[in-house]
């Protein structure tokens, strides 16, 4: 289990998640244990020192960025560790855009060439396969 003291409004905190969690499930924790008015919010994370691994991702001093959300807490150093973090309200931002078809994965499609049918090249030698110049005995 990983413990995050929050620290907000002068009040201190206390959630436990297991490794199988993310960044994320911490956030929207965190929003609605504090009754928060915001969809997002950014974490300030209030370590002394870095939070490092062999084979593992980093955990920084400051504001955690938002591409790491989605990683799972096992892929930290993070096992048995007291974390802590204040949370920083966000306007105007959704962690998870939906596309039209409803896929997150597929948010951007790149313009699709013309297609005008199957090409055909012909490959022609240039070399004589008879030839000790190109092919010398071994």
């Amino acid at each position: 289990m990983i413990t995050f003291t929050i620290k907000y409004n002068e009040t201190e905190n206390k959630a436990e998640l297991k490794e199988t969690g993310s960044m994320l499930d911490l956030k929207n924790l965190i929003i609605k244990n504090l009754k928060l008015d915001s969809q997002y919010i950014d974490l300030d994370f209030k370590i002394e020192r870095p939070i490092r691994g062999l084979g593992k991702m980093n955990l920084e001093k400051g504001i955690l960025p938002r591409t790491m959300d989605n990683f799972p807490f096992n892929r930290y150093n993070l096992e048995g560790k007291d974390i802590i973090c204040v949370p920083i309200l966000v306007k105007d931002y959704q962690p998870q855009v939906q596309a039209k078809n409803g896929n997150p994965q597929s948010i951007y499609t790149p313009p699709t060439m013309k297609n005008n049918g199957p090409k055909e090249y012909k490959n022609i030698a240039t070399y004589n396969l008879d030839s000790t110049d190109d092919f010398p005995a071994l």
